[in-house]
């Protein structure tokens, strides 16, 4: 009996979904322009489809999303040049040279032409 009891129980708790999926939304938007120089990416956000305002959110170099107004002149401009970087970065293979890393190739090319007498 009480296998059977458990077997109910296993197939009940199996069966209940949860109704809802979590999300992050904005739940307001800044009007203030975005230096395109600090975003790296943008994903529109629709109403309707789970959160109650559309925008779009741009995401920092820091990793901080930023909520802008989705019909705005400037948000549509800051989105096309933040498409166009990611172009040209996919285009380079993500090729990113910092000024560390040149600075160090540099001085191991100078070292590797030196002959010690």
């Amino acid at each position: 009996m009480s296998c059977h009891l458990l077997f109910l129980i296993l197939v009940l708790y199996s069966s209940v979904e949860t109704p809802y999926i979590a999300m992050d939304c904005c739940l307001s938007v800044s009007h203030q322009v975005i230096p395109s120089n600090i975003v790296v990416r943008h994903r529109d956000q629709v109403k309707g489809e789970g959160c109650p305002i559309s925008a779009v959110i741009f995401v920092t170099k820091k990793g901080k999303y930023l909520c802008a107004p989705s019909g705005e002149q400037w948000v549509n401009n800051l989105k096309t040049e933040v498409d166009r970087i990611l172009h040209k970065c996919q285009k380079n293979n993500f090729k990113v040279y910092t000024l560390a890393s040149i600075t160090r190739n540099r001085t191991e090319s100078k070292v590797s032409h030196i002959s010690l007498v």
